[in-house]
């Protein structure tokens, strides 16, 4: 792996760290709304429920917690310059 393409996942996990941090009200209000919705949706359709209540709860964690929104970004990074050829 080059020294370019490692610094570029870098500059890239700190740019998205401070874009979960600067939405972090918005991201949980949006986690606390699908979790509402969640719940009445499962007195209908438990599989749908429980399908939505997985973001839900992943939302509300990654609004919450640092170590989830470092972690989360690292792997969008990671994911997103894995097939870059910038050799």
């Amino acid at each position: 792996m080059s020294n370019r393409r490692r610094l570029a996942r870098e500059r890239l996990e700190i740019y998205l760290v401070h874009l979960i941090l600067a939405y972090r009200r918005l991201i949980f209000l949006s986690g606390l709304f699908l979790l509402i919705y969640a719940v009445t949706i499962m007195f209908t359709s438990l599989f749908v429920g429980n399908a939505l209540l997985l973001p839900a709860i992943f939302l509300l964690v990654v609004s919450n917690s640092f170590n989830a929104a470092l972690y989360t970004t690292r792997a969008g990074a990671w994911i997103a310059t894995f097939w870059r050829n910038d050799d």
